[in-house]
């Protein structure tokens, strides 16, 4: 619980309150400055979820989960196999896969 604040404390000492200030982002200004192929990794803090927001990109995109083109797996309960199967489609045929979880994945 002392992690965080004291990470704080220590980044604010070191290096400026600016690198400890949340900043908002943009999801469409971070995907596009991305190449097509490049994965995304969120580091999120207790109670943050960015599906909503990445479902909402994707359909503007023309990605959704009706069209098979996003896919959510949660993993830690048997779903790596999945997971992993809609990896290989997403990167073949093109397509969005948000995995969750992953610190419960044991590979």
């Amino acid at each position: 619980d002392r992690v965080v604040p004291a990470s704080k404390k220590f980044i604010m000492e070191k290096m400026g309150v600016k690198y400890v200030n949340a900043v908002a982002y943009s999801l469409e200004k971070i995907f596009d400055d991305l190449p097509k192929n490049s994965p995304v990794f969120f580091i999120l803090s207790p109670g943050a979820d960015p599906t909503k927001d990445v479902e909402i990109l994707a359909r503007k995109r023309g990605f959704t989960r009706d069209n098979g083109k996003v896919l959510i797996y949660s993993l830690g309960q048997g779903q790596e196999p999945l997971a992993e199967r809609a990896l290989d489609t997403a990167y073949q045929q093109g397509g969005w896969v948000v995995l969750q979880n992953i610190h419960l994945t044991p590979k």
